[in-house]
């Protein structure tokens, strides 16, 4: 399926989880103490990931076309949010290895697996049955995507 292909894309590409997942949370060293940056860093990997629980929540009420039609306003603000994090994130400085080790070790990995399972799947079950034929729900879904897979000079123009 196409959409879930694109998601599926940005998610793996995105700040929160392009950390190497098949290494486990190294131990940070202790000579190092996590930066304001590298703060800011996991609390915007935070916000990610809670604009995805609300986002499958939001897409696990949709059972019919009216359900689908009322989710799909609240499903565009979430997708301006998710705008907004983007361009939040691209704005960051780079940390250096030490500090980006920091933030990977704070968070939780089966957390971010569980909550990107659970949104691949509301996607999914929403697309599977044409988005209950609503079309209001229908550009939504796109909009949410189509801003989650954009590069940052699609952003920025």
């Amino acid at each position: 399926m196409k959409t879930t292909a694109l998601l599926t894309a940005f998610l793996l590409c995105s700040p929160l989880l392009a950390q190497d997942t098949d290494t486990p949370n190294a131990a940070p060293t202790p000579a190092v103490e996590m930066t304001e940056q590298a703060q800011h860093h996991l609390q915007l990997s935070r916000n990610i990931l809670q604009v995805l629980r609300e986002l499958t929540g939001t897409l696990q009420t949709v059972k019919d076309r009216d359900s689908a039609d009322a989710a799909a306003v609240k499903v565009q603000e979430i997708a301006a949010r998710m705008q907004e994090l983007q361009v939040q994130a691209e704005s960051y400085p780079t940390l250096s290895k030490e500090q980006e080790a920091l933030v990977k070790a704070s968070i939780n990995k089966q957390e971010v697996q569980d909550t990107v399972h659970n949104f691949l799947i509301s996607v999914v079950q929403v697309a599977q049955v044409n988005c209950y034929e609503s079309d209001s729900m229908s550009k939504a879904l796109s909009g949410v995507l189509n801003k989650a897979t954009k590069t940052p000079t699609e952003t920025t123009n």
